[in-house]
């Protein structure tokens, strides 16, 4: 990965987007895309939309989700503790402990997610699984009046969380999911800047797919893609006591990941194996029997229909705020999927 395309991912990561708040985020994606591509807009959702004109009529249309999971401020009790609701899915348990970023006004508020010590808790059984009411956020307020100088009901969090290199492949962050899929979408589109396209090539970072799937869905009902390609991220099971009977066999660091299943398209994952495999690039697999997760679910029956495809980027320690990636797999998804599109004509088949 070079110098400009690192510090381009590594701005998304940081940048706060929970759902449905993701300006900050499509900004720098613009930014990025500035004079690379026919045209950039945004849409009343919000989604980011870059589009580079080829000579043919077909559409390829690959898309990422820009915003992360994160909490809302539902209500605020007379010792100044916040309570809150979820933004996306969590694992309750995890929280306790963990620095938060409450965005208020503009400013950054910051917040401990508390909850009673074990020291405290009434019996010598396993702990209770957890529920989002059980734990609360401390800002260090004296009351709800000194809470309410500082913070308001409604508005957003995200994790506190800084990006860690544990290797010169391996990175930590709080928002790899699925930061990954706007920069692969956004770093496809550069390296196709200079090079003459068939295939119409629309670049989209949507919004919403933690909580709504609205993104997707509008974006895809808008550009009417011939070919969608959603690139998101994927579980791994390559730590300790993962199942693999269950999870499949998939690593970090071995390739990006394509999905295959009812939702997808099998012409065209035959031709990304095939493609992988002349360019030497690590592919693994997963099935997704029926839904996949990600925005394709969202674009595959839209309309008269989309010949879908998912690629995933393995991750392991998903919806946390140590989420890890490897930068190789990537780098291989950017190839591969430059190649791809570099590829599609008009005369690509998209039967079933």
């Amino acid at each position: 990965m070079n110098k400009s395309n690192k510090e381009y991912l590594y701005k998304l990561l940081r940048v706060a987007s929970p759902s449905g708040f993701e300006t900050q985020a499509q900004e720098i994606t613009r930014s990025y895309l500035k004079g690379t591509c026919d045209d950039i807009s945004s849409d009343i959702n919000g989604n980011l939309i870059a589009f580079k004109r080829g000579s043919g009529e077909i559409k390829v249309m690959l898309v990422g989700h820009a915003d992360e999971i994160g909490f809302m401020i539902n209500y605020i009790d007379d010792s100044g503790y916040l309570y809150v609701k979820p933004l996306g899915g969590f694992d309750v348990n995890l929280l306790p402990g963990l620095r938060l970023d409450i965005h208020h006004e503009g400013k950054v508020v910051r917040g401990i997610i508390g909850k009673n010590a074990p020291h405290m808790s009434r019996g010598d059984g396993d702990a209770p699984k957890l529920k989002m009411e059980d734990i609360w956020i401390d800002i260090g307020a004296k009351d709800k009046k000194d809470a309410l100088t500082k913070v308001s009901i409604g508005d957003t969090i995200t994790f506190h969380s800084e990006i860690e290199e544990l290797s010169d492949d391996v990175i930590a962050s709080k928002a790899t999911d699925n930061k990954v899929g706007v920069y692969i979408a956004a770093a496809v589109m550069k390296a196709l800047a200079k090079t003459p396209l068939v295939a119409n090539y629309y670049a989209v970072a949507s919004v919403g797919e933690e909580t709504t799937m609205k993104g997707s869905q509008t974006s895809s009902y808008k550009i009417e893609p011939d070919i969608a390609i959603a690139v998101d991220v994927t579980f791994t099971s390559d730590t300790p006591g993962a199942d693999k009977r269950k999870f499949g066999d998939v690593s970090l660091g071995k390739g990006p990941v394509l999905a295959l299943g009812a939702a997808v398209h099998p012409r065209l994952n035959q031709d990304l194996q095939d493609l992988a495999k002349k360019l030497k690039i690590p592919l693994q697999i997963e099935v997704s029997p029926g839904r996949t997760g990600t925005d394709a679910d969202a674009i595959h029956a839209q309309k008269s229909g989309v010949a879908t495809v998912v690629l995933s980027i393995p991750n392991r320690y998903m919806h946390s705020p140590n989420e890890i990636i490897n930068l190789n797999d990537v780098d291989n998804a950017v190839k591969l999927l430059t190649e791809f599109i570099k590829s599609i004509n008009d005369q690509t088949d998209l039967s079933r």
